[in-house]
């Protein structure tokens, strides 16, 4: 049997329109259509522990699965297709914490009930207590050195409620202790350079924010060098110091290698100073070009300088110092 064209092109008509159908079938079969389900009926609670509280609810109509909320912290969970939840993130013994639960249709859940009315439980047990922010501690002495500083301090009180001091130096952290500290020596610092060295009391409950103190500023200047830099016939200085900080809190420099009588230029140390605090985390061994800093509590605008270290301990002069205006 011959087929006409205008036969061809009413069969192709009619092809299309059946495939469209059946992919506005499946669409709709992947979402679930456009009809909410109903809201899960008698959410109520089941059991509650210091650390957990258990939910129920009847099951809602045209639900696939459940979304639950706590609407106090904020977090929320998929828990699938259930009618009973036991919730243990984020809470805490004596917490009061409000909870709601709202049913979904479909595989990706975009089709929800209206919220079940909202339940507000308060687990068992003794509650935290309220965050306490110390009193400052008071530096009452320094002593110096011609690479350390050692602090010491009063107590930050009420002492019972301390966890840990730092001692800051230039902003970098650089000593501190336990609760019962009161003393500590910052250590690989520059000769004869002067610091603004705080001391930091945490409490118990944290460690940023309203929950740390600080000690007013004290400054102090290390002592003259006791020995100076190793001739260049053993170890060149590094020069050509470059770089900046791109904001990110981050820096970005480079310079020219030393050379060493004693290893190869690809084996010697390179020790990077901010502002009079050696970088201990980024100490670089043969690498001169695109060295990654990171301040660690540094002042925005903070100066910095190499130092080259061969494998006997015989450090170079330092590179020219280099002011790093956007860390």
């Amino acid at each position: 049997m011959k087929t006409n064209r205008r036969q061809l092109s009413v069969i192709l008509s009619a092809a299309l329109v059946l495939l469209g159908a059946a992919g506005v079938a499946s669409a709709s079969s992947r979402h679930g259509g456009s009809t909410p389900p109903s809201t899960p009926g008698d959410f109520h609670v089941t059991a509650i522990t210091t650390s957990s509280v258990s939910f129920a609810w009847n099951a809602s109509t045209g639900a696939t699965g459940y979304n639950i909320f706590n609407d106090t912290t904020g977090l929320s969970f998929n828990i699938g297709n259930v009618t009973s939840y036991t919730w243990t993130t984020g809470v805490e013994a004596g917490g009061t914490y409000s909870f709601h639960i709202q049913a979904y249709v479909g595989l990706y859940g975009t089709v929800v009930s209206a919220p079940s009315p909202e339940l507000t439980v308060t687990l068992a047990g003794t509650p935290l207590p309220t965050p306490v922010q110390p009193a400052a501690p008071v530096i009452t002495a320094t002593s110096v050195t011609s690479n350390t500083i050692t602090v010491s301090w009063t107590e930050a009180t009420p002492a019972s409620e301390i966890n840990s001091y730092d001692v800051l130096v230039n902003g970098m952290e650089d000593g501190g202790g336990p609760a019962s500290t009161s003393t500590s020596t910052a250590v690989n610092l520059w000769p004869g350079y002067t610091y603004t060295v705080t001391v930091v009391a945490y409490s118990l409950n944290g460690t940023t924010g309203a929950l740390s103190t600080t000690s007013a500023p004290v400054t102090v200047t290390t002592a003259a060098a006791t020995t100076g830099p190793a001739p260049a016939s053993v170890i060149t200085a590094p020069t050509d110091l470059t770089g900046d900080g791109d904001g990110g809190g981050e820096a970005i420099i480079s310079w020219n290698p030393s050379t060493s009588a004693n290893e190869p230029q690809a084996d010697i140390q390179y020790d990077i100073y901010i502002d009079g605090v050696l970088d201990s985390f980024d100490t670089s061994v043969g690498v001169t070009q695109d060295v990654y800093i990171f301040p660690r509590g540094a002042a925005a605008t903070s100066q910095v300088w190499v130092v080259a270290v061969d494998q006997f301990g015989n450090q170079s002069a330092p590179s020219n110092f280099l002011t790093i205006t956007n860390f």
